[in-house]
């Protein structure tokens, strides 16, 4: 089975580590949220935080893209939007939807099986997700988790062996990431996001998937599911996740693609920084503490 393949690359470290006081590392962290509704819009919050970001991609060419959503899932409200209805190719991001299928059909799975899906979230095991692609329908996965979760900008490959070139706005993984932590039973959420929490620095391909988010926001707790790869002629590069600091929790998603002649180190690199604006502009604003 045909899969979206992973790149190696060195991502480069950004955000500020001083300016805020974040709680220690990750891991063990209730996820436990109560955004179960649309969140409000954002109503044009941090625009330079949108132009820095966005800047941080386009300084170095290669046509790249960008689509943003940041969500504070305590007071349920839009912090950062940008084009964030706006679908791309997941990558690794698709995996969060292989499995919740999975826990839909037979919930917390145990042993060998609990092993694989931890595998597959945590380092990202494309083998894993291929296995569990194939024997839960393909396809059939993104459909029924859009029509259940409302997902309006998510779309299955148009080849059905390439599930990495599912398509998703940084909007509907958010309202995937809102449906853990607020719609899951508390043994299901937690299943989810001890894996997603564990993500080692070098993924099963051995992509260091450290971009983005756990660099960007240094210290602060995070569950994070990255996406990387090629899709229609695009590299593409997702950072997504939960965000928990001393003061607030949030849901994130940056998602881009650029022409894949990029340098990939060049692109995680901006990615990071893209992502490490939008954390500053939160602390500048007093919403981050």
């Amino acid at each position: 089975m045909k899969m979206l393949v992973g790149l190696a690359a060195l991502a480069v470290a950004g955000g500020l580590a001083a300016a805020i006081c974040l709680t220690a590392g990750s891991g063990g962290t209730d996820w436990r949220a109560a955004c179960r509704t649309a969140p409000a819009p954002a109503a044009g919050k941090h625009p330079a935080a949108v132009a820095e970001a966005r800047k941080a991609l386009l300084s170095n060419g290669n046509d790249p893209r960008l689509e943003i959503e940041v969500v504070d899932l305590d007071t349920c409200a839009v912090e950062v939007g940008w084009k964030a209805d706006q679908p791309q190719a997941t990558a690794s991001v698709v995996k969060l939807l292989i499995a919740l299928d999975l826990l839909d059909r037979s919930g917390v799975p145990e042993g060998s099986e609990a092993d694989a899906v931890h595998a597959m979230l945590a380092a990202s095991d494309d083998r894993v997700a291929s296995r569990f692609w194939q024997q839960l329908g393909g396809p059939a996965i993104v459909r029924r988790q859009a029509g259940k979760l409302g997902l309006s900008h998510t779309s299955p490959p148009g080849d059905p062996g390439q599930w990495g070139s599912t398509k998703m706005s940084p909007e509907d993984v958010v309202a995937v990431y809102r449906h853990i932590t607020s719609g899951r039973p508390d043994e299901e959420r937690d299943f989810l996001t001890e894996a997603l929490e564990s993500a080692p620095l070098t993924a099963a391909d051995g992509f260091d998937q450290h971009f983005g988010i756990p660099r960007a926001f240094p210290g602060a707790a995070w569950a994070i599911k990255q996406g990387w790869g090629t899709s229609e002629g695009r590299r593409v590069l997702n950072t997504t996740g939960l965000v928990r600091t001393e003061s607030r929790t949030f849901a994130v998603a940056v998602m881009s693609t650029w022409d894949d002649s990029i340098d990939v180190a060049t692109a995680t690199k901006a990615l990071t920084t893209a992502t490490g604006a939008l954390k500053n502009s939160l602390v500048a604003a007093g919403e981050l503490t």
